[in-house]
Parts: C-alpha cells; sequence; structure tokens
C-alpha cells in the first residue's frame, strides 16, 4: 500500500466513525460497514460544486460588461437627440413667438425619442440579470459568487456609475436650457415620461449589478429639483 492510499483509508476512517468501533466479539461475524463515499468521492462533489459555482459568477460579469456596451450606446444616441435640440434652440428670438411655438414640437419629439432611447436599454439590462438577482435560491448562495470576482465587479460599479452620470449631465444640460427659453408648461408633457424612464433604467441597474446606486439617485433628485428652482419664475 503506498502512503497516499494509507492516507485516503486513514481520512475516510475519519469521516466515517462507525468504521472504528470495534467487532461484536458475541458474534463470529464482522461488524457490517455501511456503504460511505470515499473521501476522493467526496472530493469530487466539492470539484463540482465549485467549478458550478464559477460558471454562474462568470456570466454574471459577462452581462454586467454588456451593460456598459448598452450604456455607452444609450449615452451616443442621446447626445444626437440634445445636440438636436440645442440646434433648434440656438437660432430662436425670445421675442420670436411664432418660432417659439414651432420649436416646442420639434423640441418635443427629441425629447420622446431620449425617452424611447431610455426604455429600450432599460428593458435590455434587465433583460441581462440573473434569476438569482430578484429571487435567491437556496441552494446557491448570491454571496458566494459576488466575492468570487471582486475587483471586477467594482471595476464594471465605477464604469457603469460614471455612464449614468454622463447621460444625466447631458439630459439635463439641455433640458434647463429648452425650459428656460420655451417654458415648462409646454414641455411637461414630454418630460414626464423621461423621467420616468430616468428611474426604470437606473432601477435595471441596480437590478444588475445588485447594488444600490445611491450616488446616480442622489444626482437624479439633485438635478430634478434644480429644474424646478430654474422654471420656478416661469
Amino acid at each position: 500500500m503506498t502512503m497516499m492510499e494509507s492516507n485516503l483509508n486513514i481520512a475516510n476512517q475519519l469521516l466515517d466513525p462507525e468504521s472504528l468501533l470495534p467487532d461484536d466479539p458475541q458474534s463470529s461475524q464482522p461488524r457490517p460497514r455501511p456503504q460511505r463515499q470515499t473521501i476522493n468521492t467526496r472530493f469530487s462533489f466539492l470539484a463540482v460544486f465549485a467549478l458550478t459555482s464559477l460558471s454562474f459568477a462568470t456570466p454574471t460579469l459577462e452581462r454586467r460588461a454588456d451593460a456598459v456596451s448598452i450604456l455607452t450606446d444609450l449615452l451616443a444616441e442621446i447626445k444626437v437627440h440634445t445636440g438636436a435640440i440645442n440646434g433648434t434652440l440656438a437660432g430662436l428670438s425670445p421675442l420670436d413667438v411664432v418660432g417659439k411655438a414651432a420649436a416646442v414640437n420639434t423640441v418635443g419629439q427629441s425629447i420622446t425619442a431620449v425617452t424611447a432611447s431610455l426604455n429600450s436599454a432599460a428593458a435590455s439590462i434587465k433583460a441581462l440579470a440573473p434569476s438569482y438577482s430578484t429571487k435567491r435560491s437556496n441552494f446557491v448562495s448570491t454571496p458566494s459568487l459576488e466575492i468570487s470576482a471582486p475587483i471586477e465587479k467594482r471595476q464594471l460599479g465605477i464604469e457603469v456609475a460614471v455612464l449614468l452620470t454622463a447621460i444625466l449631465l447631458e439630459l439635463f444640460a439641455t433640458l434647463a436650457v429648452a425650459i428656460g427659453v420655451l417654458g415648462v408648461t409646454v414641455l411637461l408633457i414630454f418630460l414626464t415620461p423621461m423621467t420616468g424612464g430616468l428611474s426604470a433604467l437606473i432601477l435595471s441597474v441596480q437590478l444588475l449589478l445588485d447594488t444600490l446606486l445611491i450616488g446616480v439617485v442622489v444626482l437624479l433628485n439633485t438635478l430634478l429639483t434644480g429644474l424646478a428652482i430654474i422654471v420656478a419664475p416661469i
């Protein structure tokens, strides 16, 4: 018997305390031993479980990386729409009532396009979220998966937060000008669905990352409050 086989036999005995009990002296037959899994089998189960956990964790990181791509494309789309809004407002005179009335429809169409882009991105990111982000499994513990690649998760979280911040600032810088020129009353019908789209986007990202984006939420609330201050005198 080799040293390895000897060590395995000892380990199996430690995992099976009944194997250490002496045979019954009143019986001519040796004590029956219940069939137990060997240590090799036990280690195999542990190895399979570990590999399975990694297979869950890797797709999760890939999904989060996909979210970065979606948000990057969304930011590019929003810049196209905000550019169109700024172009429409640039040629307006404060006293040009007819021009401002025509601009409301053009700006409103651009805001509606922004809302459609926000809702589409939110739906795409929500579809990336694994099932255990919304309903925890009793078999696989989510925290054990989350720590499998903490650095990658943190880096992706930073990228996502930066992109969301850029989206919010791009939008609200343009909207502040639009409201200042055209007034909030005529734009409110377009702005309300857009703010709903922003909320849906942030919620979908939080679901995927399984964390609260407190800084982004505070920024959104601050910008909304800022718009309210801007339009107060109007």
